[in-house]
């Protein structure tokens, strides 16, 4: 067996390399191995793959499975899908906050008012009368801005408050 006495491969420090034609040869080398890594990694495992690189010159170069178009507009697609569904749970979870912030002001406004005589001053009926009526209001909606995907007991309780509110205003 022969051994060769060699420091077999070296470790590159990761630098700006100084020399412009060796950043430029390096740059062509492992462009090349960068391509050679994305359509494997493509053909193994299916996946879209897509580079894109700029010299220093400004010059673009790119690789795309299928294509780098097709790869870009999948990104902005879900990119733009996934930001839609962001805001999507986003407005349901302050639509929640708001309802449930809603339903605590029913409930002590009916302690309050309520438990209390029934006032005979049309000037005080019709105050409550306006109360109900904005909290109707309020009430539909965070009902269009929930849009029907309710889960079972946050629906109970949109329900339950809706209802107590018809009562209050009848």
């Amino acid at each position: 067996m022969d051994k060769r006495g060699g420091k077999g491969r070296q470790k590159i420090e990761m630098k700006l390399i100084e020399s412009k034609e060796a950043r430029t040869v390096a740059f062509s080398k492992r462009k090349k191995g960068l391509g050679e890594k994305a359509k494997e990694y493509s053909n193994l495992t299916g996946a879209d793959v897509g580079f894109i690189l700029f010299t220093q010159a400004g010059k673009p170069h790119s690789y795309g499975s299928p294509s780098i178009e097709k790869v870009i507009d999948k990104f902005h697609e879900l990119k733009q899908n996934d930001s839609q569904q962001n805001h999507t749970n986003m407005s349901k979870t302050n639509a929640f906050e708001a309802f449930e912030d809603l339903r605590k002001e029913v409930q002590a406004f009916k302690e309050k008012d309520l438990d209390s005589e029934m006032p005979t001053n049309k000037h005080m009926l019709e105050h409550k009368l306006k109360h109900f009526e904005a909290y109707k209001s309020r009430l539909d909606k965070i009902k269009k801005e929930i849009k029907g995907d309710v889960p079972a007991e946050q629906f109970k309780f949109i329900s339950e408050v809706a209802l107590d509110l018809e009562e209050m205003s009848s």
